[in-house]
């Protein structure tokens, strides 16, 4: 049985409510660090302390109380498994009580323990009273019905009860949502002499270990671990769920900022766009409409966004409804995670948002084509997540985009999916129907065009291609194209494709037949002085298809005179007769000149500059300068040009 993870707890609630003092009381650990802190009794920045219990770790994460710094609660909260509520029983809800309740809420916290703290100052019939009316607040929060404990950090009345339901609080949390790998926004950054950057956050996803490499987000610098440490103390490595500490080697502290993530490498995208579910508040001032801008508060930063909605004009107070998120710059998120929405000014909070897409594609066309993609992704619904990214994709997903979106490893979603899909390669993946109808679309059109041209060797791979890309990935096509020449399905030769049962010879009839006789016969008596195409081939006919199938199966070779940007034709049997000439009358290692070889063979510079280039090309002869020599095999017998 593996060992629990820790219990991130958020402290919560109203300033100068006791939030400080009980941590204090629960821990032994003063949250309150800064001299101001100390001599205002009032907490700025986020306090951090922590205690065993026999069910596990808790962090305690104090988030000030005052108004000013709802940036640095929301911070505290994001990561957070479960909340501590402190409410004064002499004083009841107060303004930032209901605000931090809210945010925790809006953040995805399910699960916590309210404190009643103060009830040194409260008779015991008013602190009956205070509770009742601090449950009646609850109603309707994700507090309600959770346990409410009485308690002094003054006198220590209650601490005992509260450590119990901490301790019961730790082994009944939800578990930290599942993740691509390491994800750890980063609250603070400094420098120790002697450690060098040291950077904290709470830690979410995965593990950290010593000495693995990590990367920046949404900068994308790598950085290497130096060290991991947790509670002060150094460690392998550190479980998610929990406070972390990390020392980072290859940056300096002032290259580091609070806000930044510091990731598993390759486990996150950085983009402009993200799309989002968006739950408006019901008392929001006014509906969310397009091109609003909007402040987000994720994690330990906060970015300004310009609002798109999707499938709808607007969002309504208390509605839910899809969103695109764009940034003026790159932003790292990963799906699933929670975030605050405010609007800058005047400042308020008006909601909440579920990342659903952190790195969504541009799109041209409308964005209500998103919805059913998105829907499936609120749903953490694999098959249908697959299903939709198929759809897109021409048949093809993405196993990193499908892990990315349904918080799984590609790996897992591989195994999910492994009943229905089938692999191209390393990341790819596409239905076996969609397989199976890009092969016989393939094999109909490959089919189709022998049929439209059957004096044709050949069929274009690029005009088979070329109409199934329409309905297909191009992926899936190429992976259909290889499976076939690798099956003998077809023949496939560089950029021509084939039947292996196709010969256009049978399906010629007899006058082609005599005709395509009489066309070789032309080339083959012309030898190396060839007819010009052009007196051999009558306008009108099918001697063209005629010629190139002659070509095509290798009788007649075509060459292009450069020079004169003419395209000449050879019969094969020529070729082979010139290079036994050549041999003959420059018996290797005699050199020739061009010009020497026009006189042996008796041809012009027309044809014998590209039939040298040819022989050239093909080995049986070699350049050297300005002549050349003929190339023999090992048994000094001039090579075969066929």
């Amino acid at each position: 049985m593996t060992d629990p993870a820790p219990l991130s707890l958020v402290v919560i609630g109203h300033v100068n409510h006791g939030k400080t003092a009980l941590v204090r009381a629960l821990t032994g650990i003063e949250t309150d660090r800064l001299k101001e802190e100390v001599a205002r009794g009032l907490s700025i920045t986020l306090g951090y302390a922590w205690r065993e219990y026999p069910s596990g770790e808790v962090d305690f994460i104090d988030a000030p109380g005052h108004e000013d710094f709802i940036r640095a609660m929301t911070m505290g909260a994001t990561g957070a498994r479960a909340a501590l509520l402190v409410v004064s029983a002499t004083e009841g809800f107060g303004r930032q009580t209901r605000e931090h309740l809210r945010i925790a809420g809006l953040l995805g916290i399910r699960a916590g323990v309210v404190a009643v703290t103060k009830a040194d100052l409260t008779p015991g019939a008013g602190a009956v009273a205070a509770c009742e009316r601090i449950a009646a607040e609850l109603e309707g929060t994700f507090l309600a019905g959770e346990p409410m404990v009485l308690c002094s950090a003054v006198t220590g009345a209650g601490l005992s009860e509260l450590h119990d339901h901490l301790q019961a609080l730790a082994a009944r949390s939800p578990r930290p949502d599942r993740l691509p790998g390491a994800w750890l926004p980063l609250d603070r950054v400094f420098s120790i002499a002697g450690a060098g950057t040291v950077a904290t956050g709470t830690l979410q996803g995965g593990a950290l270990a010593a000495g693995a490499a990590a990367v920046l987000e949404p900068s994308g610098r790598p950085v290497s671990l130096r060290s991991v440490q947790v509670h002060g103390q150094a460690v392998e490595a550190a479980p998610p769920g929990g406070r972390v500490a990390v020392g980072l080697r290859g940056v300096s502290a002032d290259e580091v900022r609070a806000g930044e993530v510091l990731c598993a490498p390759g486990a996150y995208a950085a983009a402009q766009m993200v799309d989002v579910e968006v739950t408006l508040a019901p008392e929001s001032a006014r509906a969310l409409k397009a091109n609003d801008e909007v402040r987000v508060m994720w994690g330990a930063r906060q970015d300004i966004a310009k609002v798109r909605p999707i499938g709808t004009s607007a969002i309504a107070p208390g509605a839910r409804g899809l969103v695109r998120l764009r940034f003026a710059a790159t932003v790292v998120a990963h799906a699933g995670q929670r975030a605050v929405l405010r609007r800058p000014s005047p400042a308020e909070t008006i909601g909440g948002v579920t990342v659903l897409d952190p790195a969504p594609p541009p799109l041209r066309g409308r964005l209500e084509t998103r919805r059913p993609l998105l829907d499936a992704v609120a749903a953490r619904d694999l098959e249908a997540i697959a299903v939709q990214l198929a759809l897109r994709g021409g048949g093809v997903l993405s196993l990193a985009e499908t892990a990315r979106l349904s918080l799984r490893t590609a790996d897992e979603a591989r195994d999910h999916l492994a009943a229905t899909f089938e692999g191209l390669d390393d990341d790819l993946m596409a239905t076996r129907a969609a397989i199976a109808q890009a092969r016989d679309a393939y094999l109909a059109r490959v089919t189709h065009a022998h049929r439209e041209a059957p004096a044709r060797s050949w069929v274009s791979v690029g005009a088979i291609r070329g109409g199934l890309t329409r309905i297909s990935s191009r992926d899936l096509v190429a992976h259909v194209e290889r499976r076939l020449a690798a099956s003998g399905e077809d023949r496939l030769e560089g950029a021509q494709v084939a039947l292996p049962g196709h010969d256009p010879f049978a399906a010629l009839s007899p006058t082609a037949l005599a005709r395509l006789s009489r066309i070789e016969q032309a080339f083959r008596e012309g030898g190396v002085t060839p007819p010009d195409l052009a007196a051999v081939v009558a306008p009108g006919t099918e001697d063209g298809d005629l010629l190139g199938l002659l070509v095509e199966s290798g009788r007649l070779v075509s060459l292009r005179n450069v020079a004169l940007r003419q395209t000449l034709a050879f019969h094969a049997e020529a070729l082979a007769n010139a290079v036994t000439a050549l041999a003959a009358a420059f018996p290797a290692p005699a050199t020739f000149a061009t010009g020497e070889a026009r006189a042996a063979l008796g041809t012009s510079r027309k044809f014998i500059v590209p039939l040298l280039e040819f022989l050239d090309e093909r080995g049986d002869t070699v350049r050297e300068g300005d002549v050349r020599r003929m190339v023999e095999n090992r048994f000094g017998v001039p090579r075969n040009p066929l």
